[in-house]
């Protein structure tokens, strides 16, 4: 893991966010590509009748606030030794990260799940980023709040093993090999979606010797509802990341959507990797 994106509205969650890229950029001497997505006033030349100067004035005041935060978000204290990039955009939030992502050949997306600065209206929440998430080739990591000492020592892989998990899944085992983590595999059970524990807890050790995991468990767990079971058991088992590869809407899983994934990061206080799912 060589290249991290972090996109940022200089809000308090974005800032999260770079605390926790930056962790990760000095455990494996990755360099940071900081992204802030402009939205400028409509305006041209001043040739076409009615155009306003207040315009352009406004826009050249973004500009400026814009150079100001990225000042001060660079001169923060964590981000002391990483090596560090910054990029403008003025496309939409999701085509810019795309765009950033492919042109550098990022590894890993890191972004806050809420906040918005005024400069792009829902950057973080709704829209944007569920798309991000169930769209991205790039994996991506997720955390709403700030994390104190990440040292993703333990990670819990929620999955309902599928169509499409095994694959994808082998990013995530790559990760973990790099964090030289416990990975706790869990199938949650809930009303709607009962099963006998054996036969699972069988298909989810093949799953594991499939792809190479030496250092795991796996666990079935009943809760109210997907959400819920994975915040619980990551509680009881001290996670310190959640990983779940993501289907979109397109109805390939039932349990892991597009909606349920952004429910998660919604309401997890830990932070989450989504991979896609190969199709």
């Amino acid at each position: 893991m060589k290249k991290i994106l972090v996109p940022t509205d200089f809000s308090e969650y974005a800032l999260n966010a770079a605390k926790l890229a930056a962790n990760l950029a000095k455990k494996f001497d990755a360099r940071i590509y900081f992204l802030h997505v402009v939205s400028m006033p409509v305006y041209e030349t001043g040739i076409i009748p009615g155009q306003s100067q207040q315009d352009i004035a406004e826009g050249l005041f973004i500009l400026k606030k814009v150079k100001m935060d990225f000042q001060e978000l660079l001169s923060q204290d964590f981000l002391e030794g990483v090596n560090v990039a910054k990029a403008i955009q003025y496309d939409g939030v999701y085509e810019s990260i795309v765009k950033q992502a492919k042109e550098n050949d990022i590894d890993l997306i890191v972004m806050g799940t809420h906040g918005s600065s005024g400069y792009v209206n829902d950057f973080f929440i709704g829209s944007n980023t569920d798309k991000i998430v169930r769209l991205s080739k790039t994996p991506v990591l997720t955390t709403r709040d700030e994390v104190l000492d990440p040292k993703f020592e333990r990670l819990v892989f929620a999955s309902d093993f599928g169509d499409g998990v095994v694959t994808s899944f082998r990013k995530i085992a790559e990760i973990a090999e790099l964090l030289q983590a416990k990975v706790d595999l869990v199938r949650i059970i809930t009303r709607d979606d009962f099963f006998f524990s054996g036969p699972m807890l069988d298909s989810m050790e093949s799953f594991a010797k499939e792809n190479g995991l030496v250092n795991y468990d796996c666990h079935v767990y009943a809760a109210e509802s997907v959400q819920i079971g994975i915040n619980e058991f990551a509680h009881r088992v001290n996670a310190d990341l959640v990983t779940t590869v993501t289907h979109g809407r397109r109805g390939l899983a039932r349990l892991f959507n597009g909606s349920v994934t952004s429910d998660l990061m919604k309401s997890s206080t830990l932070p989450i990797l989504t991979i896609r799912a190969q199709r």
